[in-house]
């Protein structure tokens, strides 16, 4: 079983190559340009680096978010053109669970992704050693309220891609997990995939769709929030 991962929640990202749930290569997406122009290189490089061809694939796993507009965007494409043209199957995979999945902190995270504006999504999760549990669902809300999780739950640790953003302003007393855990993996999220399709196999409705596949936003464009204010 070959998958194929990509993350490019935010303006770059990464990708990935795995058989199961074995790591075969991964490639970090450059940080000084945008994902839309160093994702197709990157995955030459990593068909080049592994020896396998597109067709070999049978899954492509990608994060759907939240996540940034573009970033998103770019990832859900990329993953539907390439099931489209080689008949691979499509997993998608949630921000918050990829970044959580990494982590090897036994108590509760709060997992941030900026939306803009002053504002995350926000979720909190507590890996248990039967997996990650929900504590509290994904909600918008201010940075500031994003700090009191630390008030409000006991032990947690604070995470996720807005605290490139916001962790220099964040209250002293916060702990803040390494700036290698912020953002999701696309090893991760390959790993993640491999556990899904083993449980549920291609006959499984958690498969997703590749016509109808969608990426999830933090936020509604600012097109569509001007419009929605007119009703």
């Amino acid at each position: 079983m070959k998958i194929l991962a990509l993350e490019t929640t935010e303006k770059f990202g990464s990708v990935a190559l795995l058989e199961s749930d074995h790591v075969l290569a991964e490639t970090i997406l450059p940080k000084d340009r945008r994902s839309s122009q160093t994702l197709h290189p990157a995955l030459q490089t990593l068909f080049q680096k592994t020896r396998l061809t597109p067709q070999e694939i049978d899954y492509v796993a990608v994060i759907t978010g939240p996540g940034s507009f573009t970033g998103l965007r770019v990832g859900v494409t990329a993953a539907k053109v390439f099931a489209y043209t080689t008949g691979a199957k499509v997993v998608a995979l949630d921000t918050f669970q990829t970044i959580a999945a990494a982590m090897s902190h036994p108590d509760t995270i709060s997992i941030g992704v900026d939306a803009q504006r002053g504002e995350v999504v926000s979720v909190v999760l507590r890996r248990t050693e039967e997996g990650i549990e929900m504590v509290k669902e994904p909600m918008l809300i201010a940075v500031s309220d994003w700090w009191k999780h630390a008030e409000l739950y006991d032990n947690v640790l604070f995470t996720g891609p807005a605290l490139e953003r916001w962790a220099g302003k964040a209250p002293p007393h916060l702990a803040l997990a390494a700036e290698s855990d912020w953002l999701p993996k696309a090893s991760v999220a390959g790993k993640l995939a491999a556990v899904r399709i083993a449980a549920v196999r291609i006959a499984s409705g958690l498969l997703d769709d590749v016509w109808s596949l969608l990426p999830i936003y933090s936020r509604l464009s600012a097109a569509e929030e001007k419009r929605s204010a007119l009703y």
